[in-house]
């Protein structure tokens, strides 16, 4: 076999390598090969001749060489080490010589058609006639797109901001596509400096390519150098350096972003026309996005707000800036006081957004503002802003993030896990899609969800979540030795200073020992609640039902109102419904097998939803009941 040098190999490596490789026993001897024809194209190795329509012309040797070993085994896989092995007769080479090879017989093909070279990541190519090309489009893996922060080489570490930003607002250029997965700025830009190595990034964000650069700012010009690389043959396909004054930064996004799309042939979704901005004004846009960037906001939300209102003042035609200003202003209503404060900040937010979407309307952001500014309850509006968003950026994370978190509160469980899923691809450095991912999935596939919740902890272990996650699926299953150990495992971490993790041990000992002091405590809690707000939450009546007993728990419910959660007041959305925990797995075990099960549910607005919308949950078609049936007969109570 053939050995590729990896990168950084010295040459005393290099030999060690050389003399550990056997050479090929079958390598290509154009002289004895026959004459075929790709397409027109007629290919004569013995001369490495290519005659079309009586025209002819030569290859390089090697370049010969690889064309007839893919052509040989056209419609299969040649690996890289069998090309080196039958080409290079297995001698050491670098990687830029096959990749070199490779771009030559590509060439070819583009020039005279007949076939193509595929790359199929990670393993090799494929030669497809003309017959196979269509078949071989479909087995192609999806394109998978990294953009890394861009160097900063302005002179001036403070102005990290300004690359940061401009490699974002390409990020999001690119994101529009609807063609193209982008992976999200909170992985890729985990990648800076020497982590910037093609084989880290493939490997830890599983992309097929990556876009890289850097950004310059001198005065009123700025440059900007980018490359898009493929990570599997790691070749730059497309390059270019921009050299613009900064009044003209929003066209050279654009540029950019045009220039990745063709690439990746890939179809950019019409956005707002690019034009020029004041660059003061521009600065202060991404000095703004900038601190939105990390949670919570370290210059504090009320400074972010009136950087991006004087955005918005100075540059009034300026979508993306009213679409920021209606996130922040969103973000800080839901966190504020409830009452006339909320309603107040969510009237702004509320005009920002629709001046976004009157100025560009595929600004997906500005959808994410009006989605958060939706009461728990509201189900039919979250919908309508949901295929909204759905629309306009498909492959974003927070979409497909809002997709998932909606399928779980309305029952949708393998939904929710399809888009939790497809958000964990495109953040797959960040742990809260691979959670909900792994949550959804325990309502259907319980020993999937062991797994997915060891790998979560694996990756994260200082993260308490996957702990309290983990500990309560096996106190579920009663696997108590496999509880200890979790347990364990979380004291070691200190996940216990987590108030969730501590209580989901607390639950788990109570389960197994059968404590009725424990049963008490949680009755008394949920009276409590009772006489405070008139509301008794899920996330207490479910372990008490689980402890206690399942008639006393409905009678819980049936004493409580659940009417706060249509309503829109502010503060933090109540925790009464907990985000669609009455679907997870003690619920549906507890509860959902009894009839009154429905009655909690059109208390909570999902009955009515389910008859307008149709959708249904999953649960629909397993519990001992017709589910269907007695939802119709409760919204017909009234």
């Amino acid at each position: 076999m053939g050995y590729v040098i990896p990168a950084g190999t010295g040459p005393q490596e290099a030999l060690i390598f050389a003399m550990s490789v056997e050479p090929s026993a079958n390598p290509i001897d154009l002289a004895q090969e026959e004459t075929f024809v790709l397409g027109e194209i007629e290919v004569r190795p013995p001369t490495r001749e290519l005659v079309v329509a009586g025209r002819s012309e030569k290859l390089e040797p090697r370049v010969m060489q690889v064309l007839v070993t893919l052509a040989r085994r056209r419609g299969k896989v040649v690996s890289r080490d069998e090309l080196i092995a039958r080409c290079w007769g297995g001698r050491i080479v670098s990687e830029d010589a096959i990749n070199r090879c490779i771009s030559a017989v590509r060439r070819v093909a583009e020039t005279h058609g007949g076939f193509q070279v595929n790359t199929v990541t990670r393993v090799g190519y494929r030669l497809d006639t003309d017959g196979q090309i269509e078949e071989a489009a479909e087995l192609r893996a999806e394109p998978l797109l990294a953009v890394l922060a861009f160097d900063n080489l302005s002179g001036d570490p403070e102005m990290a901001y300004f690359s940061d930003g401009v490699s974002e607002e390409i990020l999001d250029t690119v994101a529009r596509s609807a063609d193209l997965r982008v992976i999200a700025r909170s992985s890729s830009f985990q990648f800076r400096g020497p982590d910037k190595a093609v084989r880290r990034v493939r490997e830890e964000l599983k992309v097929t390519h990556l876009l890289d650069g850097s950004v310059r700012r001198s005065g009123s010009r700025v440059r900007v150098v980018a490359q898009l690389v493929d990570c599997d043959s790691e070749t730059t396909i497309w390059s270019d350096r921009f050299d613009r004054e900064m009044t003209d930064v929003l066209l050279l996004q654009d540029e950019i972003a045009a220039a990745v799309a063709e690439s990746l042939k890939a179809a950019l979704a019409t956005g707002e026309a690019a034009s020029p901005i004041d660059p003061s004004v521009y600065e202060l846009y991404l000095r703004a996005k900038e601190g939105l960037a990390t949670w919570p906001v370290e210059d504090g939300l009320d400074i972010v707000i009136g950087r991006f209102q004087e955005v918005t003042t100075k540059a009034a035609g300026f979508a993306d800036g009213w679409a920021m200003l209606a996130l922040s202003l969103a973000a800080a209503a839901r966190q504020g006081d409830p009452g006339e404060p909320f309603r107040r900040r969510r009237a702004d937010a509320l005009a920002a957004a629709d001046e976004a979407i009157r100025l560009n309307p595929g600004n997906a952001t500005a959808y994410v503002a009006r989605l958060v500014l939706e009461p728990e309850g509201a189900y039919w509006a979250r919908q309508a802003i949901v295929r909204k968003c759905l629309k306009v950026a498909p492959n974003h994370p927070d979409t497909l993030t809002a997709v998932a978190e909606l399928a779980i509160q309305t029952g949708r469980m393998r939904e929710a896990a399809e888009a939790a899923r497809k958000a964990s691809e495109l953040d797959p450095l960040e742990s809260s899609s691979a959670r909900l991912f792994a949550d959804a999935t325990f309502a259907f596939d319980e020993e999937e969800t062991r797994r997915l919740y060891l790998a979560g902890r694996a990756k994260w272990p200082a993260s308490p979540g996957w702990s309290r996650a983990l500990m309560g699926l096996l106190a579920y299953k009663n696997d108590w030795p496999a509880f200890a150990d979790a347990e364990a495992f979380a004291w070691k971490q200190g996940h216990f200073a987590s108030a969730s993790v501590r209580a989901v041990r607390a639950l788990g000992i109570a389960v197994r020992a059968d404590d009725p002091a424990y049963s008490g405590r949680l009755r008394q809690m949920l009276e409590d609640e009772l006489a405070r707000t008139g509301s008794a939450p899920l996330d207490l009546v479910i372990p008490f039902a689980l402890v206690a007993s399942i008639d006393e728990a409905f009678a819980f419910i049936e004493r409580a109102s659940y009417d706060h959660i249509f309503e829109n007041g502010g503060g933090t959305p109540a925790r009464a419904y907990g985000g669609g925990v009455l679907f997870l797995a003690w619920a549906r075990s507890l509860l959902a097998t009894d009839p009154r099960y429905v009655r909690l549910c059109n208390k909570l607005g999902l009955v009515d939803f389910w008859l307008k919308t149709g959708l249904w949950p999953d649960i629909a078609d397993e519990v001992p009941y017709d589910f269907r049936a007695e939802a119709r007969r409760v919204a017909a109570q009234g």
